[in-house]
């Protein structure tokens, strides 16, 4: 898959960095990179962030706010960023804390503009 390395390099390029995980539009995970949980810890936390994400764009939708670009999710020992691909896809980028929030954006932005130029063709 042509992103396995998108992923991989998101993961290593950020300090503290626990996961990588590439999520379909229901929530599943089509691909992960891992450093320090295991996979199927990083599925199910996948799973959860996906019904969550999809319940937010709906309520977003209906609003006609439209889909979330970015979101940020801070917990007692991670950070979640959820950056919106198309058709529904996410990139979701673990990380412990304490985080630099700008540059973990700042490089999940990067990704997910190389994910959508790889799979779904856009500029």
């Amino acid at each position: 898959m042509p992103f396995q390395y998108t992923l991989a390099n998101l993961l290593a390029a950020n300090d503290g960095a626990v996961a990588v995980l590439f999520l379909d539009d229901s929530g599943e995970v089509v691909d992960l990179a891992c450093a320090d949980h295991s996979p199927y810890q990083m599925k199910v936390l996948g799973a959860y962030i996906g019904i969550y994400l999809r319940q937010l764009t709906t309520v977003l939708e209906k609003a006609a706010l439209g889909p979330p670009k970015l979101l940020h999710i801070e917990k007692d020992r991670l950070h979640l960023f959820a950056s919106s691909l198309p058709d529904g896809y996410y990139l979701l980028l673990v990380q412990e804390r304490p985080a630099l929030i700008a540059r973990c954006q700042d490089a999940l932005e990067r990704a997910r503009d190389e994910i959508a130029r790889e799979i779904f063709a856009q500029p």
